[in-house]
């Protein structure tokens, strides 16, 4: 069987990074958190967010412009 993964919201995000909503919205958006939608709500899967902090994967703008 399947386990199933931990997948932030937008709101849980917001409080993880303190940071609004909108911020979190347009990081998804432009590449910045490895995002997805869900209809038309954004969401972030705990293992690319892991991966993300611990600079195992690049995000569109990473190179660019850090995260944080």
């Amino acid at each position: 069987m399947m386990q199933k993964e931990k997948i932030y919201s937008v709101p849980e995000l917001s409080r993880f990074f303190a940071v609004s909503e909108k911020t979190i919205r347009e990081w998804c958006k432009i590449g910045r958190l490895p995002g997805f939608k869900i209809g038309k709500e954004w969401k972030v899967r705990v293992s690319d967010l892991n991966r993300l902090i611990s600079g195992k994967i690049s995000s569109k703008k990473r190179k660019e412009q850090a995260l944080f």
